[in-house]
Order: structure tokens, then C-alpha cells, then sequence
């Protein structure tokens, strides 16, 4: 969860966020700036900067178990837009404003905060999403990558995505040829949001889960360890990683790893050599392939006695060998 210092250059965000209520039915905002309206749950978008790719069935469930239970006593945090169809954006209780849908809400306390800059808005919903719950690694490490680029981009343009894990390795490896106007923007915006992890292990651990396969991004987004995610990308048979990608949820790390070094041992087995196919069968489907383009209309009286005779001497054959086996 972010706690900000205090920054001069926005309007609206000038004091440290404060942490939210820990029930999870009481959606409460961290911003000071704001005001209380009634609205419709059907007018608001899902945020711009909603960077939890994917919300358990469970979780909604027990949402909705709790506000049964309690009530919805707080608000959804949003911000005012211009837009037709709808009139406000999620800044945070996206799954909360599914799960007060779904008990048939239709109207409810929001939360209208003051907040237009798109770093703001990255940063504040990045808090948002994660003060319930942590957002998974890889969410989390596109998030950071996000607010990153917004950072970057507010005070020197439009900066390339590629640069930034660049800058990031540098930093970690306190590369002494660097973009300093650059690095100084990253490590004060880290700083300032106080990001659980540290430039080098985000370095070290979380930048590689960018260049996994779809099948294993999807499953770190859906519960699996990201060190087991690693793991079994060194599989390279995509059945058995199939395989494991399915069992990985049971399975601990050291399992998994365990399970790795069994497919990868496999995997190196030198493979037996294809047995060659034996000459005479080579030659009989040959000859049943010139057969094919014969006229045997036109083939004379004593060639077609002798073909006939070869013909049933090698049905006789191969049913002899049949009976035998």
C-alpha cells in the first residue's frame, strides 16, 4: 500500500494517504479532497488505472456475504467524467461495486475525489486496489512499470515502455553511464510510494515474469507463485508444462522445482533411434504404387497370368503369417 509524501506541484494531493477501514465491506477513501454524492453504480467505468487483471469468484462471494450481514455503510472512490454513458470512474472498490450490483444496489455513497492528473491517478489507484488486498506479482509489477511511465512521461514526454525495465537493471547495477534526469525521476517516484520491494529485487525477480509465456502469466495472475512460474518455464514440452501449470496451485515451491528437474532430466534422455524400415516393405509399397497407374486392360494374356499367380502366392503368404500370429 502507498503512502505518498507530500507534493508541492499537485492541487489536490498534499497529505499522506491514510490507510483504509480493514473491513472490507466499508469502502473509505485515503484522500482528503473530496465529496460525498449519491450515485448510480451503472454510471461508473471501470478505472483506467484498474490494475488487478483478475478478481476471484470467492472474493465476491464474501463481499457479498459481509454486506448482507453488515450493510454498505462507505463509499466507492471515484473521479467525475465527461463521457455518455457513464458519469463517473472507479479509482478503487471495483469488486465492491460488483458485489453491491449484484445484491441489486443501484445507488450508493460515492466518493468524488479531486484528482485529474494521470500520475495521480495511477498512483492513487495503485493504493487503492492494493489496501485490501495485494495486487499478484505480476499485476504488481506491471503497475509499478505503469506509474513509472506516467512519472517519466509528466516531466520529460512520451517516454519508450522498453526504456524502463533498461533504466531499472541500471539502477539496480549502479551502471555508472546513465540517464540521470531519468534514474532520479524513477528513484523519487519509488521512494515516494514506497514500493514493497526494492529496485534490485524488482530487477532480479519481478522483470523476468515479463518475458513468460501467456499460459504462465495468466497463471501468476491466478494464484500460481511466480518463483514456481519461473520454474516451469524451463519445461519446454508444452504438455507436461500444461501439466504442471494445472498442479502448481497444490504444489509448494520446492515441489515444483522438484517436478521441474524430473521434466527437464527427461526432457535431455537421449531418444532412441528411429528403427529403419524394413527394405522389402519399402519395396512392396512401391510396387503397389506403380500398380496404381497400370492399364491392366492392356496388358497381355501370359503377363497377366504370371501377375496373377504372384498376386496370390503373396495373399497366401501374408495370410499364413497371419494365422501364425
Amino acid at each position: 500500500m502507498s503512502k505518498f509524501k507530500n507534493i508541492g506541484s499537485w492541487n489536490s494531493v498534499t497529505q499522506a494517504a491514510k490507510p483504509s477501514e480493514p473491513e472490507t465491506h466499508h469502502e473509505t477513501s485515503p484522500l482528503d479532497h473530496q465529496k460525498l454524492v449519491e450515485g448510480d453504480l451503472n454510471r461508473i467505468r471501470r478505472g483506467r488505472k484498474q490494475y488487478r487483471s483478475h478478481t476471484e469468484e470467492e472474493h465476491i462471494q464474501q463481499l457479498m456475504a459481509s454486506i448482507r450481514e453488515h450493510g454498505f455503510t462507505g463509499s466507492l472512490p471515484v473521479i467525475a467524467i465527461k463521457d455518455k454513458e457513464y458519469d463517473y470512474e472507479y479509482l478503487g472498490g471495483h469488486t465492491t461495486g460488483e458485489a453491491l450490483k449484484r445484491l441489486g444496489y443501484t445507488k450508493v455513497l460515492l466518493s468524488v475525489e479531486d484528482v485529474d492528473n494521470p500520475l495521480a491517478i495511477a498512483e492513487f489507484s495503485y493504493q487503492l486496489n492494493g489496501a485490501n488486498r495485494p495486487l499478484n506479482a505480476l499485476d504488481d509489477t506491471l503497475a509499478i512499470l505503469d506509474i513509472l511511465s506516467e512519472a517519466l512521461s509528466s516531466q520529460m514526454g512520451t517516454v519508450e515502455p522498453d526504456e524502463i525495465p533498461t533504466l531499472i537493471r541500471q539502477i539496480a547495477r549502479d551502471t555508472a553511464k546513465v540517464d540521470t534526469t531519468k534514474v532520479n525521476c524513477i528513484q523519487e517516484t519509488w521512494e515516494r510510494n514506497q514500493f514493497a520491494i526494492t529496485i534490485k529485487s524488482f530487477a532480479a525477480s519481478r522483470l523476468p515474469l515479463l518475458q513468460l509465456s501467456d499460459d504462465l502469466k495468466q497463471a501468476i495472475q491466478h494464484g500460481i507463485s511466480p518463483v514456481s512460474a519461473l520454474e516451469i518455464n524451463k519445461v519446454e514440452d508444452p504438455k507436461i508444462r500444461a501439466a504442471l501449470i494445472e498442479k502448481a496451485m497444490q504444489m509448494s515451491v520446492a515441489e515444483v522445482k522438484q517436478a521441474v528437474r524430473e521434466a527437464t532430466k527427461a526432457e535431455m534422455q537421449p531418444r532412441p533411434a528411429h528403427q529403419q524400415e524394413w527394405e522389402p516393405l519399402k519395396v512392396f509399397r512401391s510396387i503397389g504404387n506403380k500398380a496404381k497407374k497400370i492399364d491392366f486392360d492392356a496388358i497381355p494374356t501370359s503377363k497377366k497370368k504370371e501377375l496373377t499367380k504372384a498376386i496370390q502366392r503373396v495373399q497366401e503368404l501374408i495370410e499364413a503369417i497371419e494365422k501364425k500370429s
